[in-house]
């Protein structure tokens, strides 16, 4: 029988076939038959030299010549500096050959250990020959394993931290002047160094001529407690210096003014934008430009949307995508299933009301604007963003609704939909909390959003090892059980942009991420909707945060100059929006718009939901009595798995293997998942089709559990051994659910006093043995974070399995240098009763 490398590749490095309780079939030593015996051999692949960083398992195979007509066993010997099940693992020490085989293989999978020592060997010999073999030419192979080095995890206070930043408070129009404010926070791992705070404003957005200054204010020590100065440092422009029909600038920074760079033209200090009318007042309301509609009503940058419909083109950048990585829409396309009639809420920056390309979706009087009464010349139900340099909304609105067939730009997912904005955080000095909260649903009136069908949430905060505040809990709660005529609204969220978010502190950063999709505490509730981004080439977008809390990916793209990003709305004018500051190609402004009312370098997982908004939107106009939970059913069973032959990460820490990133694996429900994907990408068509036979609120009564105690190590918690693998395991026993439960999401609380938190990864096994990684080793946003502190985690994974059984917690700590104990945990359940 040859060993099947796969096989082995799907199971633990350990695996050892038990090939000796195999009987030979057809007698061994060749009794009974007059062939000649089959010579023996093995042979490596060149070379010989492997790189331990390589992360890669050799294949020797061994070969018989002549091929035999009765079986033979060739046992192996395995020596060399290395040593087995420490530096290196092998998928069997007998390779048996039935009758009639010529090649067999042995996969040595090399470890990664972030050791830094000698370069050492690995020498695989054959053993004493049975069944009618002999040794051949070569009996032995001998493979050089190249160190990769130490991981040399810097954990020097404030090397994982950030320097002092300045976050804007208000940004006010008054009748007389611009009013700007802004408070001085410093990182906790910074010294309390005074500091001194500048504003400057200008006419060039580079700041290279005619600076002004706003006024420069000295920064006092902070005290060793503070992080925050205590109050907001103010400064006004008047209205009488601005003349009429300008554009101005204003960037605020401390000690030095930033360098500028290609991405943000006059560095990365917080700044502003604003331009004026005729009579010098800064505008505040959305005027409507005039635009020409082509002669044919086709829109003409739709063949350039390959996130519609992708046949291998750019999208105005310098490579082009591959054919067929998009949203799979064409039958949704040809068929007219726009989203008609279905409401959609687009919680963001703002919202142009009167974008040429948007106008005809916007619902009259169901926008809101919460600047309203503090910016002179704003409208109520007009969420107009006076900050020319992009409005983050409204290219937003436009992935999502773009109008159709109107001789403009392009097209959105869903181009028939209901269109409003509220403009969250529009007005700094107010609550943003209860903004928000008026903004999701819990709101009738100024604004509406009570009758929206779903809402797009493109922003996120991170914050380690958090938890959602329970009034957040309690509003998503109640718009998924009573919004919609109780069949729930949907909350869509943008899962972050942070995979790259860090200076790699550690070697493995590169491969499995930085910052984690769980490290944004709403994103942990089981009532969102979490959207990753894939690219044009059908893999997920480079920034992409991961973790078990996705829920699908849609398109976002990457940069939209080197490779494809997405096309979309803009902020109206040649002067103003995104297209102004980012476009890159010399031409690109012309191939967009000669009016500057697009982009084509949007992108992140701020495209990516709402493109899912959009699928949503077409679901609900098929069958508008599908709930929140047959929605999200729906695109998980439709979703279509992208990167499927990807590889686990893995290494090994003390010898003893750990896998930081899973490949995609197959629950015991049948549903597949991966943290960079979820279930997959969203396949509009094949959601369609299940959407139009699905029968709504078919999936039982949504129950949540109480919490299921691990108590028994509260009085004595578990050492996590430091730098090693194997970690630290605990089970839990959960009984007395209906046994026709069906998890749709599972929420693990736990506890790790531990110093350093990054070193930890914390990964989930249910009784049906499939394993979710919860929180992925090295996520930064943990660095010197002191443990995990009863922090929620939310997985997918387990979607569709019986809760019932025995789950078990590992957690490991994988780097030198730091001690800890899991000291509690715990489970709650969200689960159904699916047909």
């Amino acid at each position: 029988m040859a060993i099947d490398a796969r096989a082995w590749a799907r199971s633990s490095p350990y695996l050892l076939a038990a090939f000796l309780a195999i009987p030979i079939i057809g007698g061994c030593g060749g009794s009974g038959t007059s062939e000649p015996p089959a010579s023996v051999s093995l042979a490596a692949p060149e070379p010989a030299g492997v790189a331990e960083s390589d992360d890669r398992t050799v294949r020797v195979a061994v070969t018989l010549d002549p091929v035999p007509s009765t079986s033979v066993l060739a046992p192996l010997v395995f020596s060399g500096t290395a040593t087995r099940d420490y530096d290196y693992a092998a998928s069997t020490d007998v390779v048996i050959f039935p009758a009639r085989t010529a090649a067999a293989w042995v996969d040595i999978h090399i470890f990664r250990d972030f050791e830094a020592e000698d370069d050492e060997t690995i020498t695989i010999s054959l053993g004493e020959i049975e069944g009618n073999g002999q040794a051949g030419a070569t009996t032995r192979v001998d493979l050089n394993i190249i160190d990769g080095g130490a991981a040399n995890v810097d954990k020097a206070p404030g090397n994982q931290g950030f320097d002092a930043a300045i976050f804007p408070s208000h940004y006010v129009i008054t009748e007389d002047s611009v009013n700007f404010g802004a408070f001085v926070f410093r990182p906790p791992s910074q010294d309390a160094a005074p500091a001194r705070f500048i504003a400057e404003w200008s006419s060039d957005p580079n700041f290279s001529t005619g600076v002004n200054s706003l006024g420069v204010v000295d920064i006092p020590p902070f005290s060793p407690e503070m992080q925050i100065f205590p109050e907001p440092v103010v400064f006004s422009l008047p209205l009488s210096r601005l003349a009429p029909n300008a554009t101005y600038f204003i960037r605020m920074y401390l000690n030095d003014p930033p360098e500028p760079t290609i991405e943000q033209p006059f560095g990365s200090a917080p700044r502003f934008a604003f331009a004026t009318n005729a009579l010098g007042k800064v505008i505040t309301r959305c005027e409507a430009p005039v635009r020409a509609p082509g002669a044919t009503g086709a829109d003409p940058l739709f063949s350039q949307q390959w996130n519609l419909l992708n046949s291998g083109q750019s999208g105005f950048a310098a490579s082009p995508g591959i054919p067929g990585a998009d949203l799979r829409m064409q039958d949704a396309i040809r068929g007219g299933d726009n989203g008609d009639g279905v409401k959609l809420a687009v919680v963001d920056t703002g919202l142009e009301i009167c974008h040429p390309d948007l106008a005809a979706n916007i619902e009259a009087g169901k926008s809101f604007n919460f600047a309203f009464g503090i910016s002179a010349g704003s409208a109520r139900m007009d969420p107009f963003n006076h900050d020319i340099q992009g409005d983050h909304g409204t290219s937003v609105a436009g992935v999502a609704a773009a109008v159709a067939n109107n001789g403009l730009g392009g097209r959105g997912v869903a181009p028939d939909v209901e269109l409003r904005g509220f403009n969250l955080g529009a007005n700094f000095a107010a609550d943003t909390g209860l903004q928000l909260f008026n903004s999701l649903g819990a709101s009738s009136s100024n604004p509406d959003s009570a009758s929206a069908d779903i809402f797009n949430m493109s922003f996120g905060y991170v914050v380690p090892s958090q938890n959602p505040e329970p009034d957040f809990v309690r509003l998503m709660q109640m718009g998924t059980s009573e919004l919609r005529s109780g069949r729930g609204s949907l909350y869509v969220k943008a899962a972050g942009n942070a995979f790259s978010f860090c200076d790699s502190p550690h070697p493995l950063n590169d491969e499995v991420g930085c910052v984690g999709a769980n490290a944004d505490p709403d994103q942990n509730i089981p009532y969102l909707i979490n959207v990753g981004a894939f690219n044009a080439n059908d893999v997920k977008s480079s920034y992409s945060s991961a973790g078990a809390n996705l829920w699908v990916v849609a398109p976002g793209g990457e940069d939209g100059v080197e490779h494809p990003a997405i096309i979309t709305t803009d902020q109206f004018g040649v002067d103003a929006g995104y297209s102004r500051t980012r476009a890159r190609l010399p031409d690109s402004r012309q191939l967009l718009s000669g009016d500057g009312d697009y982009i084509s370098e949007f992108g992140g997982t701020s495209s990516a939901a709402p493109a899912t908004a959009g699928a949503i939107a077409i679901l609900l106009g098929v069958n508008p009595d599908l709930t929140w939970r047959d929605v999200k059913h729906i695109l998980a069973a439709s979703a279509r798995r992208i990167n499927s032959d990807i590889e686990p990460v893995r290494a090994a820490f003390n010898g003893k293997p750990y896998i930081v990133q899973d490949a995609w694996q197959t629950n015991a429900a049948g549903y597949a998942y991966h943290n960079w994907y979820g279930f997959g990408a969203v396949s509009i068509d094949a959601a369609v089709t299940m959407a139009e036979i699905h029968t709504p609120d078919s999936l039982g009564e949504f129950v949540e559990s109480a919490w299921f105690e691990a108590s028994d190590i509260g009085a004595s918690p578990l050492a996590v051994p430091d730098n090693d693998g194997a970690g630290v395991a605990h089970a839990l026993q959960i009984m007395g659910l209906p046994n026709t439960a069906n998890i749709e999401a599972v929420v693990l609380e736990i506890r790790v006093d531990h110093s350093f938190a990054f070193d930890l990864g914390v990964r989930l096994t249910s009784p049906s043995g499939t394993e979710s990684i919860v929180n992925t080793p090295f996520n930064a946003i943990l660095g010197e974070y002191p443990g995990l502190r009863d922090w929620q985690l939310m997985s997918n994974a387990f979607y569709g399995e019986s809760p019932n059984g025995s789950w078990t917690v590992q957690v490991a700590d994988l780097a030198e240098g730091d001690t800890g104990w899991l000291s509690a945990w715990r489970l709650r359940f969200y689960y159904g009763d699916h047909p």
